[in-house]
């Protein structure tokens, strides 16, 4: 890309109140560097390069410059006709509106030469099927970070008034930004509003809901069900229906309500729970809402090593709580002497983590063990007998350390409170003085007897007697 070395105010079209470069002055040639700009967008603000992203059969994907803000964004273009661009005006506008954390950002949209051009956020660390081929089948933690985020999305277009049904879910449409993990909702432009039930047959076989290819219409749920396909394929690795040949095939077995093969291949009763949810008859799907509220998607606590000291044999951990518990928690770890097991145990037992997070924490702190390769290398037999000895000698100990530490603040607290018990004595002693006091005085005004003799109190009590 290169643009002539001139004045700034040469690069605007004088006669416009544009702000952005006329095409005229814009280097179109090839002899410069390998990314130039190609074309100019009707308002030009934004800038094609001849850098294809990605290319589909109805869809090209480019590299653009956005001049206003500075950065890259996604031009893609997509056939179609001029009819349907008109169709489509309303979604596009409700579109350009949509923000949220997992969703791709929806910037500009224009038809040119039988084509309808939409500029869009740029994702370039892949699409999530390629991150699960790297991955092959990734840890189930992954795949729930994950799909907490494609819910989340999906929960929030479902939730305009009317919905916004995307119809095309599926692992090549969500993005992923390698450097944090975020997950998006890409290729909008399939997306349609709900106004009673949508007809278009429109998305990709073996993530279209059967209800998509019948004639009686469908809605926001159609999403549903292409995420459990999407979730499917997260778990096992394999795209769902591979089995099947052609389209006709998935066709078949998707109206038959034939299930894929790879089903059979998933272990967790939980997650499979989850798919059958979802890829279930429309009248007993679940909906996003309803996914999100299982404990399956529940926000989960993560195990953070803070610091150790040099033997790394002295850890300070972290427990962090990302969902509705709100929760940190900081400890102590010895590796010479601590357990995952007895530490998150007693952390229970105090009641400073939930019971229902045991067995992920203790999970997660064996995993910062093992990888500080803290686990004892091979030993013999005798050795192994002796550091099982050990072992045990060392949890007795800890337990008796715990049992006098224990005993030692039930004496403070019995201290404390024979200390309370002497202040509150004090306490009746001066109040039972005042008393006295008082009555005393009350009764040295009355002392006057009618001859002018004064009595004292003490007198005038021995006469009450």
């Amino acid at each position: 890309m290169d643009i002539k070395n001139q004045n700034i105010n040469e690069l605007r079209d004088i006669s416009s109140i544009s702000i952005y470069p006329n095409p005229e002055h814009i280097d179109l040639s090839n002899k410069h560097d390998s990314e130039r700009i190609v074309e100019i967008s009707p308002n030009r603000r934004y800038a094609k390069l001849n850098c294809i992203l990605g290319k589909g059969a109805y869809k090209t994907v480019y590299k653009a410059l956005d001049w206003e803000e500075g950065f890259e964004v996604a031009w893609s273009s997509t056939q179609t006709s001029k009819a349907e661009y008109i169709e489509l005006n309303e979604e596009i506008e409700i579109l350009k509106r949509v923000r949220h954390p997992n969703i791709i950002n929806f910037h500009d949209c224009w038809y040119n030469n039988n084509e309808i051009i939409f500029i869009t956020e740029l994702m370039t660390s892949g699409t999530l099927r390629e991150y699960i081929r790297k991955l092959q089948v990734p840890y189930l933690k992954i795949i729930k970070r994950w799909s907490r985020q494609i819910l989340k999305g999906l929960y929030y277009l479902h939730s305009y008034n009317p919905p916004i049904i995307h119809r095309d879910i599926k692992c090549d449409n969500i993005f992923i930004n390698g450097a944090h993990g975020e997950v998006k909702i890409g290729d909008m432009g399939t997306a349609k509003m709900k106004l009673g039930k949508n007809y278009t047959v429109i998305g990709t076989p073996e993530f279209m809901a059967p209800e998509m290819y019948e004639e009686k219409g469908y809605n926001e749920k159609v999403d549903v069900y292409a995420f459990g396909m999407c979730l499917l394929e997260m778990v096992t690795g394999e795209y769902p229906y591979s089995e099947c040949k052609n389209p006709p095939q998935v066709y078949k077995k998707v109206i038959n309500g034939t299930k894929p093969e790879c089903l059979s291949r998933v272990n967790d009763p939980q997650v499979l729970e989850i798919i059958n949810s979802c890829i279930c008859p429309e009248n007993e799907r679940w909906t996003v809402k309803q996914l999100l509220e299982t404990s399956f998607f529940l926000a989960e606590p993560e195990v953070l090593l803070l610091s150790s000291n040099e033997t790394k044999n002295h850890l300070t951990m972290q427990v962090i709580f990302k969902g509705a518990d709100q929760l940190s928690v900081k400890f102590e770890f010895n590796t010479d002497t601590d357990t995952a097991e007895d530490v998150v145990s007693e952390m229970i037992q105090e009641e400073v983590i939930p019971e229902k997070y045991q067995q992920l924490i203790t999970s997660e702190i064996n995993g910062i063990l093992r990888e500080m390769n803290k686990y004892t290398p091979e030993l013999d037999e005798n050795k192994e007998e002796d550091h099982h000895i050990w072992k045990r000698g060392n949890a007795i100990s800890k337990k008796i350390e715990q049992a006098n530490q224990r005993f030692k603040d039930a004496e403070r607290r019995i201290m404390a409170a024979e200390e309370a018990i002497k202040k509150i004595d004090i306490e009746l002693e001066n109040i039972a003085k005042k008393k006295q006091a008082t009555l005393e005085y009350e009764l040295q005004k009355k002392a006057v007897i009618s001859d002018g003799t004064i009595r004292t109190p003490q007198e005038m009590l021995d006469d009450g007697k």
